[in-house]
């Protein structure tokens, strides 16, 4: 089988900049590894700066790295991206195209291939209404936006659901199957389990946004930090917006904070999972989310988390059996739930056991490939394996 995957994925080796990309980074050599699957070409679409348009990833993996279309990129469908798709899907002829995303990269991949799956990361319609406003522009991106998903959900021969939560939202636009597949996380996050005791610290790794409300997460961490003067809070991740990374720094000064929250930035993956390790639980504060990979990595570690019930979360952390659940915006609770694993390492360790155990049974790499290769022979109308064991020794 070939596969050709339209993505975001790792311009540098190692150096993840979001979830999608750690997935992708994860699920291409679990499918590479599969004897199954003849080769995996990956399209990254991106406006940054590449080392390299091209890399080889072993004798399996080949990357692509191009810039993508940035201007009128929504009012003409992004032509030129379909074009660079097209061309190199003649090239390779895969048996599935895999978009990542029901945006551009799902409308890509169904633009390319009728044996099109594509992969739910979010609920982007909905996101990008969180931040428009009333003008005209704001409106428009609304419109096409709408669009574009329900040109993807009506094209795709697969979709793949990753919560519940988006499975129960979207079943009503999709026209081809709908599936449930959790994503994957990588095994070193696996091998940080069991974890050790810790001192007082926690950790948020995500984009800096005000859909990942970083600012009343400072706000909940300042009240439990009353009476925790050993208390810590690392903040890790992009920050696309400085306007708003700066607002958390100024939140973290007028607080008295300086010293007690260290705002990290971008970091590789070696960097993000020696910050699980450190931390004592992993919290997330989002007014809006799918099924973080952030939340996933944590519990794979074996680390409890806190986050907010909203999206998919409440499907992936067990209230008060692998961490807690708090309302969104609701500072004081978080702040409480804060407290409670601050001053309990016993109960922390129990809890991050839990999610451990988990994380196992529903996002190895290897069981992930394996629902995964399943989808792309149903999109692609190919018979199921003989033998049940495909993956090399």
């Amino acid at each position: 089988m070939r596969i050709l995957m339209v993505g975001t994925y790792p311009v540098e080796p190692g150096v993840v900049n979001g979830g999608i990309e750690s997935v992708t980074s994860t699920l291409v050599p679990a499918l590479a590894a599969r004897d199954d699957v003849e080769s995996v070409t990956v399209l990254s679409l991106h406006n940054s700066t590449a080392p390299s348009a091209y890399r080889r990833e072993g004798p399996k993996v080949e990357v692509h790295h191009m810039r993508g279309q940035r201007r009128l990129r929504r009012l003409t469908g992004s032509f030129l991206d379909v074009r660079r798709a097209r061309q190199l899907a003649a090239a390779i002829r895969p048996d599935v195209v895999h978009g990542q995303e029901i945006g551009f990269n799902g409308d890509i991949a169904t633009r390319c291939s009728d044996s099109a799956v594509v992969t739910v990361h979010g609920l982007v319609h909905r996101e990008i209404r969180m931040g428009a406003g009333a003008g005209w522009r704001d409106r428009l991106r609304v419109w096409t936006t709408d669009r574009l998903v329900a040109r993807v959900l009506q094209r795709a021969k697969i979709v793949i659901s990753i919560s519940d939560y988006d499975r129960s939202e979207l079943a009503f636009m999709i026209h081809g199957r709908q599936v449930a597949i959790a994503n994957p996380t990588a095994a070193e996050y696996f091998a940080l389990a069991p974890s050790r005791a810790t001192t007082q610290r926690l950790l948020f790794a995500g984009v800096l946004t005000p859909r990942k409300d970083v600012l009343g997460l400072v706000n909940a961490f300042a009240q439990a930090h009353r009476g925790r003067p050993a208390a810590r809070l690392v903040i890790v991740g992009p920050q696309p917006d400085p306007q708003y990374a700066r607002a958390v720094r100024d939140r973290v000064d007028a607080l008295g904070l300086t010293g007690y929250v260290n705002i990290v930035g971008l970091v590789d993956n070696d960097r993000l999972r020696a910050e699980i390790a450190a931390a004592r639980a992993v919290v997330l504060f989002s007014r809006e989310e799918t099924a973080p990979t952030i939340i996933a990595q944590a519990m794979a570690a074996g680390k409890p988390v806190i986050a907010s019930r909203v999206g998919g979360v409440a499907g992936m952390v067990a209230d008060g059996v692998t961490g807690f659940v708090v309302p969104a915006g609701d500072e004081l609770e978080l702040a409480d739930r804060m407290g409670e694993l601050l001053d309990d390492q016993p109960r922390c360790l129990d809890m991050g056991s839990a999610a451990h155990e988990v994380a196992v049974e529903r996002f190895s790499p290897d069981a992930v490939a394996e629902r995964t290769v399943t989808a792309y022979r149903s999109a692609a109308g190919l018979p199921s394996p003989d033998t049940a064991h495909t993956r090399r020794p």
